[in-house]
């Protein structure tokens, strides 16, 4: 099952999720990679890690976006010709892409229960609310997703996310949330979008106009 998913947030922003289960050759076939991504590819030794990678870029053929045709700006991050905002996710058998008008960030996980493990590390004092109930694993996930989706939409090194992102307590089965970035002695607002499906979750974070 090659593209898994289509969602459009508004007219002017989608997330597409490609579950991998083909063999590498078939996911490398009419790509046209950039240098960069030559390198990045390359770089890449573990077999799940390269299907992962070429799958992202299958997406953005899916999405109408030359591969070989991304820039990348001082932090890494890819930039089509088009202009728009391009965010890329990928983890086990799963690669996601998200494309608007305004900064974003997407991030994609799988359930998995060493989440629990590093919780502190990422819960913010006033998030403890996942910890109760049903569905701590999925909530933890899901708060993680979260996070990695507000530092890839504020872009901005150095975040710590046990301090500096807080996300606004949810139901689980929500579809949508909300969240704030604090920094330098600012409080700025993002909307978030949920993904929640039987194995993984994926959040969507964009700023609040």
């Amino acid at each position: 099952m090659p593209l898994h998913q289509r969602v459009n947030i508004d007219e002017q922003t989608r997330i597409l999720i490609w579950h991998i289960e083909e063999p590498l050759e078939q996911l490398k076939k009419d790509l046209k990679l950039s240098k960069t991504d030559e390198i990045k590819l390359q770089k890449r030794k573990i077999l799940s890690h390269q299907k992962e990678f070429l799958a992202s870029r299958r997406l953005l053929l899916e999405a109408g976006i030359p591969t070989h045709s991304l820039s990348h700006d001082p932090n890494g991050i890819p930039r089509p010709e088009s202009g728009q905002q391009l965010s890329i996710s990928h983890t086990k058998n799963l690669a996601g892409i998200a494309l608007g008008t305004k900064p974003l960030g997407i991030d994609i996980e799988v359930f998995r229960p060493k989440i629990r493990r590093i919780a502190t590390r990422f819960l913010h004092a006033d998030e403890t609310f996942v910890l109760n109930g049903d569905q701590v694993i999925e909530k933890l996930t899901l708060i993680w997703t979260a996070k990695e989706a507000l530092y890839k939409a504020f872009n901005q090194k150095g975040i710590i996310f046990s301090k500096q992102l807080l996300v606004t307590p949810f139901q689980w089965g929500d579809k949508k949330g909300s969240a704030k970035v604090f920094f330098q002695g600012k409080s700025m607002d993002f909307s978030l979008n949920f993904i929640i499906e039987k194995a993984y979750c994926a959040s969507l974070a964009t700023p609040k106009n």
